[in-house]
């Protein structure tokens, strides 16, 4: 990854967890399949991020949960992915410790720069095209386990969809895991620093729920299908 495109990438996400310090969280509507919660501080944390893209003078495709795409300049060959708040229900409950900012830089169908940041840390977890790091230093996923036990997270599952998996966690439970049941870019990204042994997503619905997994492979996972 070009050295300008990591800056680009850190001076997206900290503008957005600085606007989401002090961010409304006033409920402006539900929507998706699962329906997903919008709050004002979504939109403010996504438009911040846009002002950091608009000020580079680069042309982006602009691909954002928080609307519709559209293109920023002439001509794009960069795409950009962005989850201005990936956590958004607990977000307005003031629990922002499952919470983060996910934006994934794509070119010709090829992720080249990804990067999710923790709203209470502050840490900013990314990846080149080569490395994955944690604020600026190269982390590997290490496949040594101590002991038995193990820690999974899984998909944050709510309402309907919870009878469908529950079943699989269930089985999960018994063969000496624990399950934790929220699973977003965050968790995921923790897989890589040993916080969790793996990660679990049984409804990914949109390409910014793979920001992460650049990053993941890149520290020496391994991702496939829950199969």
């Amino acid at each position: 990854m070009k050295n300008d495109f990591k800056e680009l990438g850190f001076a997206c996400v900290r503008a957005a967890m600085k606007v989401l310090d002090s961010a409304s969280v006033k409920i402006i509507q539900f929507k998706g399949p699962t329906k997903n919660v919008q709050t004002e501080a979504d939109l403010e944390a996504n438009e911040a991020i846009l002002k950091v893209l608009k000020e580079s003078g680069r042309p982006f495709k602009i691909i954002s949960e928080e609307g519709e795409p559209f293109v920023i300049g002439e001509n794009p060959s960069i795409e950009v992915y962005i989850d201005p708040i990936d956590g958004s229900s607990y977000f307005i409950l003031g629990n922002k410790r499952l919470c983060c900012t996910a934006i994934m830089f794509v070119e010709n169908g090829k992720v080249f720069a990804s990067f999710v940041g923790d709203l209470v840390t502050g840490d900013i977890y990314h990846c080149d095209e080569t490395f994955a790091f944690l604020n600026g230093q190269k982390i590997s996923f290490s496949n040594e386990k101590k002991g038995e036990k193990y820690m999974v997270a899984t998909y944050a599952i709510k309402g309907k969809w919870i009878s469908g998996v529950m079943p699989k966690l269930t089985e999960l439970a018994q063969n000496k895991i624990f399950v934790f049941n929220n699973c977003g870019p965050l968790e995921q990204s923790l897989v890589s620093t040993g916080q969790f042994d793996a990660s679990i997503d049984f409804l990914p619905i949109n390409i910014w729920d793979f920001c992460v997994l650049a990053i993941e492979q890149k520290a020496g996972e391994i991702v496939t299908t829950t199969d």
